[in-house]
């Protein structure tokens, strides 16, 4: 009964940020409209305050936000970086399709790898880099830089090509276009570490698991004010996120933050293979777009998209086993 319990709870968060996705790539309608960015972040300020509002109102015990924010200060100060990276990273859905997007925001588990074996290191919890960084690992990480690399010099190429990008320099150097899901990655890696070392109780600061969502939602929802009340003094015109225009915005939010809900029940229950499967959301997803947007994206694109879906799984097989 639990195992399906958990196959439950697993693929509602495929589902869910599957549609996230695709609701978010739905919002965009004019590439140049005016702090768009900044729209979806007051949409997601929005549902993140009623959620943590919601496990504000839930908790059984008495509870003190300050007293907790300063408790558990490393979820403290990674709420505002998380708020304002998220709401960059937004661009990404402005320059990619879905399809692209999804599978590069998928390699945190990849770059979280990175990330804590440069922490160990510097802490001096492992000797050697070799300690962590094992056959499997190493093999997914290649795999994902490698099928990344290959797809950002497709992209770029083909970007060049475009009349509404020849005057963008970034967008024909570097990573162009890959850059801003790229950026989210780090951040959502980044948000595991503090994640773990705030929860954990044995080496960590045992923090309650509804407390990081209340603190870090109430932080994001003071960042969304404040992007509210810069988008009306720069548009002079008060901004509606339930309007016709915004409601994909709003669906995209709600199908994220939910999907967290889910994907933290499942983890509860079967922590081992619980990111195992959520290794494979972008293929729903590239799928989702091919259906549901008609986006079009050529075939070796898709080669280079499966190769970071399948490298990430091989990172995540890596840790599991």
């Amino acid at each position: 009964m639990q195992n399906t319990i958990w196959l439950f709870f697993t693929f509602m968060a495929i589902l869910l940020w599957s549609a996230t996705s695709l609701f978010y790539k739905a919002g965009i309608y004019d590439n140049k409209e005016e702090n768009i960015c900044l729209k979806y972040s007051v949409c997601v300020g929005i549902v993140f305050f009623v959620i943590a509002f919601l496990h504000l109102i839930i908790r059984n015990e008495s509870y003190s936000i300050w007293e907790s924010a300063i408790r558990y200060w490393p979820m403290t100060l990674f709420g505002p970086i998380y708020a304002i990276v998220n709401t960059i990273s937004f661009n990404g859905y402005i320059y990619n399709e879905a399809t692209v997007e999804s599978p590069v925001e998928g390699i945190s588990g990849g770059v979280s790898t990175i990330l804590l074996i440069i922490v160990y290191l510097l802490l001096g919890r492992v000797d050697s880099i070799f300690e962590i960084l094992t056959p499997l690992r190493t093999i997914g990480i290649l795999l994902i830089l490698l099928s990344i690399i290959m797809l950002s010099i497709i992209r770029n190429r083909e970007n060049r090509n475009k009349l509404e990008y020849r005057n963008i320099a970034w967008m024909s150097r570097g990573l162009g276009t890959l850059i801003f899901p790229v950026l989210f990655s780090i951040i959502d890696a980044l948000e595991t570490i503090v994640t773990g070392v705030c929860l954990d109780s044995t080496y960590g600061f045992n923090m309650p698991e509804g407390d990081s969502i209340i603190i870090v939602g109430m932080e994001y929802a003071i960042f969304a004010l404040g992007c509210y009340i810069y988008i009306y003094l720069k548009e002079k015109k008060v901004y509606n996120p339930f309007s016709k225009r915004s409601i994909p915005r709003i669906f995209g939010a709600l199908t994220d933050n939910v999907g967290i809900v889910f994907y933290s029940y499942a983890m509860a229950i079967n922590s081992v293979s619980t990111d195992l499967l959520l290794a494979v959301y972008p293929v729903f997803v590239m799928i989702g777009g091919k259906i549901f947007m008609k986006e079009k994206v050529s075939t070796i694109q898709y080669i280079y998209l499966l190769g970071i879906v399948l490298g990430s799984i091989i990172v995540v097989l890596g840790t599991v086993f």
